[in-house]
């Protein structure tokens, strides 16, 4: 496993160095931000264990550094500071989608760290493209399915479908795991039209009972410019009876796509079709300019690695209020992601955002443990000083994002 330290205490970047190359690990280490900044491909690995204090910076901003990046390893902070920082950093790394293993503090326990590197080497197996394969064929890809709320009303506007695999050996596998390789092997194509049967399926039982929700569906480029994308979409939909206009396509990685102008032919068709199409992570690099000039978009996605910090970072405040800004003189709908607390969402109501997602309204859930939680929010009344109640799940068999 390759494991970069990152301390700004020689005598502890050797002794953390020394335990994980004597169990096999690929080790390097870091004194701080300034050569990581220059060099950012050095995190590039599987876990990183961080200092929380490193001279001029801390732990968080080498957090914000992670959350920038595509993919991020899973972290274990290390540090003497005072418990409330580190569990505020945490909690940060976590609301951005950061694998947080843990803090250890100093000095240094060194079965506790092994004890949570071993954990984490045990579940780290490769995945395998014949193992996608195989719980393709099987069924183990299922949906969950996270809200969407009014900012303004409190009221649930949307859900978006989020794959989960339920493996019977290993149990539920993250989809950092599985996604990157469906998309090297190109499996990603019949994985998302297997996961959009289950959605338009989903969707389909909704509508019947009286449930209208907008129902929000992950795209990859590559799925976008498969050559008969349109036509299986459009058959698909008509198929199951679901009006387009209470779906919204989200793009993934706009950065991959290859062909803008067949991408936009495509999603110009969908939008004349009622389709709604959202770019999702808006801000972090994945999504970039130049794709939200081009393409048709209807509603853009603000990355949580700014909600996770505005109410603490004034410029992760700017920066929300100035794309909020952008997407309304564009037309588009605005959705903050990986909301937590109340004063992130209080920030995003009053920045001008139209809805929100995140732990502080409802983890993902299977269909039949959201049904008992939309029937329990809608009837429960609004907190104090905001207009959304909220609903602390109590069955949560799947795991956000």
């Amino acid at each position: 496993m390759r494991c970069l330290i990152i301390d700004d205490d020689p005598t502890m970047l050797s002794l953390v160095a020394a335990l994980l190359s004597r169990r096999g690990h690929n080790v390097e280490t870091s004194e701080g931000l300034e050569a990581l900044e220059e060099s950012p491909e050095r995190l590039d690995v599987d876990l990183v264990i961080l200092d929380y204090r490193l001279g001029s910076a801390t732990g968080l901003d080498v957090l914000r550094l992670l959350m920038t990046r595509q993919e991020s390893p899973a972290v274990i902070l290390l540090s003497g500071a005072e418990r409330e920082l580190i569990m505020g950093a945490v909690a940060l790394g976590r609301s951005a989608g950061i694998r947080m293993l843990g803090a250890l503090e100093k000095p240094l326990d060194a079965r506790a760290l092994l004890r949570i590197v071993d954990q984490l080497q045990a579940s780290q197996g490769r995945i395998a493209s014949s193992e996608i394969h195989s719980a393709l064929t099987q069924g183990h890809f299922l949906l969950a399915y996270q809200p969407k709320v009014c900012l303004a009303s409190g009221r649930i506007t949307g859900v978006e479908a989020l794959a989960r695999w339920q493996d019977p050996e290993r149990g539920l596998v993250a989809p950092d795991r599985f996604i990157s390789v469906a998309e090297q092997d190109g499996q990603i194509i019949p994985l998302t039209w297997q996961l959009f049967e289950q959605a338009l399926a989903q969707q389909h039982r909704w509508t019947r009972s009286g449930t209208h929700l907008d129902l929000a569906i992950n795209l990859s480029p590559a799925v976008l410019e498969s050559d008969d994308f349109l036509d299986s979409l459009l058959r698909r939909v008509e198929r199951h009876g679901v009006a387009p206009s209470s779906l919204t396509l989200e793009l993934t990685e706009t950065r991959g796509i290859h062909d803008l102008s067949r991408a936009h032919d495509h999603l110009l068709r969908l939008r004349e079709f009622g389709f709604g199409i959202a770019i999702d992570d808006f801000g972090t690099g994945n999504a970039s300019m130049l794709q939200l000039y081009r393409l048709p978009f209807t509603q853009l996605k603000i990355d949580r690695a700014f909600v996770g910090e505005c109410h603490a970072d004034p410029k992760a405040r700017e920066i929300i209020l100035m794309v909020v800004e952008l997407a309304t003189r564009l037309g588009l709908d605005v959705v903050g992601e990986g909301i937590e607390t109340w004063e992130q969402g209080r920030l995003l109501q009053e920045a001008g955002c139209h809805a929100g997602q995140g732990y502080l309204f409802a983890k993902p859930m299977y269909a039949e443990a959201f049904d008992v939680w939309h029937a329990r929010y809608s009837g429960t009344s609004p907190k104090e000083n905001a207009p959304w109640p909220v609903i602390h799940q109590q069955i949560l068999p799947c795991h956000p994002r």
